[in-house]
């Protein structure tokens, strides 16, 4: 019993990086380039992934956070996220009863794929 809850605590944080749903996928080679490897933390390549990726999102980061101000969030921190070659926005919000949320929202219409508490 103590193993099958061992388990489960130590794989639950990979089950995000199953299927989203996101509407934009990341094509395998750029997937690998920026995933992988000793220079994937280096400030330039960075850079270059966030504009890469930027430049795949249909929706512009702009766009997404007028659609959760509308929603009646409060927005601490919005990024897009290469998650198992899939592109989506990773969105730090606070709700209108002050919960802190993570959500994962489709690049390609604005839509929510996944919400968790964050933590």
């Amino acid at each position: 019993m103590k193993t099958i809850l061992l388990l489960q605590l130590t794989f639950f944080p990979f089950a995000l990086y199953g299927a989203m749903g996101s509407s934009v996928q990341v094509p395998v080679r750029e997937h690998m380039k920026y995933t992988f490897g000793n220079h994937k933390n280096h400030p330039i390549q960075k850079q270059e992934e966030r504009r890469y990726l930027a430049s795949l999102a249909p929706l512009k980061e702009e766009d997404i956070r007028v659609n959760l101000i509308q929603n009646g969030y409060g927005i601490d921190g919005l990024r897009l996220r290469d998650i198992a070659s899939e592109l989506v926005y990773e969105a730090f919000v606070s709700d209108k009863q002050g919960a802190r949320l993570t959500l994962y929202i489709d690049p390609a219409n604005g839509s929510i794929l996944h919400k968790e508490d964050a933590r």
